[in-house]
């Protein structure tokens, strides 16, 4: 099977085949944690809304436990908003499919001045990104070592191993806690921070769309999953089914359908088939204004999307829907997150994000046939146990709500889900 991998500019796979040529060797450095936190740290992170999410929320309980840490950041432009969504930390940016060398030893010579106690890569695989930690000087130097032998395991000097059989939420947080091992093992997302001018946008926002009170309920749903592996969608049909039945039971609902600017034909579609009310929530200028209208929604469905991980860190009740992709791995984390993993198909999951793989195209008979066995009454099921009763009432009065402490580790699966699950191990 052809795999298309996350690449950027051509020079850019030249230099990392280049450096693949290094001897490799097995993470075997240390993983306890530092004696004392660093005074200042940069952190890298380059693609992936999902991934930035984690880290960011991760990097903003790591600043709330400790105020006066510096945290700056080596980020490119989709991921900046989301890292330093305080707006505290200074910001290198580097965009990997439009800078080249000059710009990033460049970066290079202002990181070595600035003389930062430790370093973190949150990339995974990247022979690059772990070429400028080793060049940085920095003395600590935090990273992944992925499963296969690697020359990455030779630049660091902690290292979490890559493994299949954790979630990415659970390897983030073993790189932060070598930083601060007092971070515990249980811990949670927290929200992004947001301005309260940001609130107020929402207000109005709400105002000029017609949505009235505050009591209404808001429920979004995120119908794309961005421009690569069209197969990892939800239905249109599918989606259609789950909002007018919700429209029925919550005839005062207001269905908010966010995305972005490319797929505003996608929502185009579904406001012209849906029977209900519905605003078109794509393309907010900025990630502010998106943190803060998530607050103020109940109940979020969306695939296995960077929006779905931040509905969830946002504590928005959230359903995420799986097939191509292992919940295992990508699940949602948050206090009212949970997931759908509906598919008993031989060949899900058939993405590999911890190798940065996806296939050109879905070998199923039908395409994007994981995602058609979720059904409506999967989804129905799930958001019944993660939503707030006392803000919309029971969905489902025949299924009972779930204690708030078991939401994380409730999932709509057939039987056999372990079985799906440990095929990524």
């Amino acid at each position: 099977m052809r795999h298309h991998s996350y690449r950027y500019r051509p020079f850019h796979a030249l230099l990392n085949k280049l450096m693949a040529l290094q001897p490799s060797v097995r993470g075997t450095k240390p993983t306890q944690p530092l004696l004392s936190i660093p005074r200042k740290i940069l952190v890298l992170k380059f693609g992936g809304m999902g991934e930035a999410v984690l880290a960011g929320s991760l990097l903003t309980s790591l600043k709330e436990r400790h105020p006066s840490l510096q945290i700056d950041f080596l980020v490119e432009g989709r991921t900046s908003d989301v890292m330093n969504a305080a707006g505290t930390g200074k910001v290198y940016s580097y965009l990997p499919n439009k800078d080249g060398l000059w710009k990033a030893f460049s970066i290079l010579r202002q990181v070595r001045r600035a003389r930062y106690d430790a370093i973190v890569d949150f990339e995974q695989e990247s022979l690059l990104t772990a070429a400028f930690v080793r060049l940085s000087g920095i003395p600590v130097r935090l990273g992944f070592s992925p499963s296969a032998p690697s020359p990455r395991s030779r630049l660091f000097t902690h290292l979490v191993q890559l493994r299949e059989d954790k979630s990415m939420w659970q390897l983030f947080l073993q790189l932060v806690r070598i930083l601060d091992p007092g971070i515990p093992e249980s811990q949670q997302t927290v929200p992004l921070h947001y301005s309260d001018s940001a609130d107020a946008w929402v207000k109005q926002w709400r105002d000029a769309n017609g949505i009235g009170e505050p009591g209404n309920p808001l429920i979004a749903m995120h119908l794309g999953v961005g421009p690569s592996a069209q197969y990892r969608r939800w239905p249109m049909e599918r989606f259609l089914e789950l909002a007018n039945i919700l429209a029925e039971r919550l005839p005062d609902m207001f269905l908010i359908l966010t995305g972005s600017s490319a797929e505003q034909s996608l929502i185009q579609s579904f406001r012209s088939s849906f029977r209900g009310r519905s605003v078109d929530a794509a393309d907010l200028d900025e990630l502010q204004h998106t943190l803060a209208l998530l607050r103020h929604c109940d109940l979020m469905i969306s695939g296995d999307t960077g929006m779905m991980h931040l509905s969830a860190a946002m504590g928005t009740p959230t359903v995420g829907l799986f097939g191509p992709n292992s919940p295992g791995c990508w699940g949602p984390v948050g206090p009212r997150a949970t997931y759908v993993y509906g598919t008993r198909l031989a060949c899900s999951p058939c993405i590999n994000s911890y190798k940065r793989q996806i296939p050109e195209k879905c070998t199923a008979p039908q395409e994007g046939a994981c995602m058609w066995d979720i059904s409506a009454e999967d989804v129905l099921q799930a958001a019944v146990r993660v939503i707030d009763p006392s803000r919309i009432g029971p969905l489902l009065p025949q299924f009972s709500i779930l204690p708030h402490a078991s939401l994380s580790d409730h999932k709509v699966s057939p039987p056999d889900a372990d079985r799906l699950l440990s095929k990524t191990g």
